[in-house]
């Protein structure tokens, strides 16, 4: 069966997405999305799943989505309204086969036009071969998305050992053989470097507030790079067990380095080194990322537009802190859930990587699919 050579508005139809504002994206089970996925949930939907969306402007512009359900397509994509009989999943994976960076049509800011962009040639299969083209790559996605859940349950394991452990103890019932310090007196503070981010390889990764705000892990596939002098490199460079907390925008947002790497920091975060033996990496992260803590550095944050933290007020608070042999039994514990985690996470950077790569050579025809088994 040949392969067809056509246009990209001869193979879909798309369309402007509609505006929603914020305070609307806050109930309902309709995804909404927008430019990098979904940015919250309403209660009507203004298309039909499964459908497709393309990031038509600002930083996730022709970054490609799909809806399995009916959805919401906010005004910073277009989205697909008629697949003119195409198989909808395979129209998900050409369209994410297409660079897009070489069809922006903006000037200030990035941005798409369907009808700039309906002329880009595409090669289309018959319909049998794009469901298994489809199947194909979709069992990639579908084992990524197992690993993303287990991922999630390790998170919510994690804190909720700590929580379990250590939540409840407060200054006026503190139990025997714990004691209390200043963070402050156990730490040693640095502020980051200055430097911008450069998606090229022109220096060590270069790990920024958005590199942590998220989760409780760092995706060292996606953090970018920067220039820094070999001179400056040695003050600046990561290493396994330090903590990195934001100080402006989402401060207190904390992360952790877990494995050697070429890195270095950005300077709206503040790297935090353990000086004292009463402290372990664990068991401080976990602390950064408990609802005392949490409480604490929304109080005591400054700034009304944008908040902010220096170091100093980052580090004045107590710690509670628990026997040795109670600290190690949690740094031991937690450190065999985050092993996992951190196992699923490089699983799913290869299985990224090896569906990438039969993407290109499946959408170019280069690789059989008749032949091919679904994982």
């Amino acid at each position: 069966m040949s392969w067809k050579q056509t246009t990209l508005g001869e193979f879909v139809s798309l369309q402007r997405g509609y505006d929603l504002p914020d305070r609307d994206r806050r109930t309902g089970n309709v995804p909404v999305y927008g430019s990098a996925g979904i940015t919250g949930y309403h209660n009507i939907a203004r298309a039909k799943g499964p459908g497709v969306t393309v990031g038509r402007s600002g930083a996730s512009f022709g970054e490609v989505n799909f809806s399995p359900i009916d959805y919401w397509p906010h005004n910073a994509v277009l989205f697909v309204t008629d697949f003119h009989g195409n198989d909808e999943r395979f129209a998900y994976y050409l369209l994410k086969h297409i660079d897009f960076d070489n069809y922006n049509s903006g000037s200030a800011q990035p941005s798409l036009n369907r009808n700039y962009i309906y002329a880009i040639p595409v090669i289309v299969p018959p319909l049998p071969v794009q469901h298994k083209i489809a199947a194909v790559l979709s069992a990639y996605d579908d084992l990524i998305e197992i690993n993303k859940h287990r991922i999630r349950i390790l998170e919510q394991m994690a804190q909720s050992v700590y929580s379990e452990w250590f939540g409840s103890v407060d200054a006026k019932s503190l139990p025997e053989g714990w004691d209390v310090a200043k963070l402050s007196d156990l730490v040693e503070t640095q502020y980051g470097y200055t430097e911008s981010a450069n998606e090229i390889e022109v220096g060590p990764k270069f790990v920024r507030g958005m590199d942590i705000n998220k989760n409780s892990y760092i995706k060292w596939n996606e953090v970018p790079y920067c220039p820094i002098s070999k001179d400056e490199l040695p003050k600046y460079k990561l290493s396994v067990w330090d903590i990195l907390v934001i100080r402006m925008a989402d401060p207190g947002k904390a992360g952790i380095v877990e494995k050697e790497i070429d890195a270095v920091f950005a300077s709206y975060l503040i790297r935090l080194k353990i000086k004292s033996p009463k402290l372990s990496p664990y068991f401080l992260f976990y602390f950064l990322l408990s609802n005392r803590y949490k409480d604490y550095i929304t109080g005591a944050s400054t700034g009304t537009t944008r908040k902010s933290a220096s170091a100093g007020v980052i580090t004045d608070i107590d710690i509670f802190i628990p026997p040795d042999h109670l600290r190690q039994k949690f740094e031991d514990h937690i450190s065999f859930l985050r092993q996992l985690l951190n196992n699923l996470l490089d699983k799913n950077v290869n299985l990224r990587q090896t569906c990438d790569l039969l993407l290109q050579r499946l959408m170019s025809g280069e690789v059989d699919v008749s032949e091919m088994e679904i994982v």
